[in-house]
């Protein structure tokens, strides 16, 4: 991985974080009993659906700089993924781990 894409990354991360770190602990909970209910009731083709959904119309309303914001942190979402191999199918371990951070 060359130097710009590392810094990139880092900056992505970082913004992320701080983004989370805004989301009041109580409202961190109660979407992740949401989330996980759903999911486990319903399945990842259902919740990729939902994703697909809520971002599709988070961005017809969003102005633009929110927007690039939201796409960043998506972007830095993906590669953060695929640079952990997150696209393979996690144990429950796994799964539990990543959640509990």
């Amino acid at each position: 991985m060359n130097e710009d894409l590392q810094r990139s990354l880092a900056a992505n991360a970082q913004q992320w974080l701080a983004l989370s770190q805004t989301i009041s602990t109580a409202e961190k909970v109660s979407f992740a009993k949401i989330h996980d209910g759903l999911f486990a009731t319903y399945g990842s083709n259902f919740m990729s659906h939902v994703y697909r959904t809520a971002f599709e119309q988070m961005l017809q309303n969003t102005p633009h700089a929110e927007r690039n914001k939201l796409l960043s942190a998506v972007q830095a979402a993906i590669d953060e993924a695929v640079e952990k191999h997150f696209y393979t199918v996690p144990t429950e371990a796994q799964c539990q781990a990543c959640h509990s951070r």
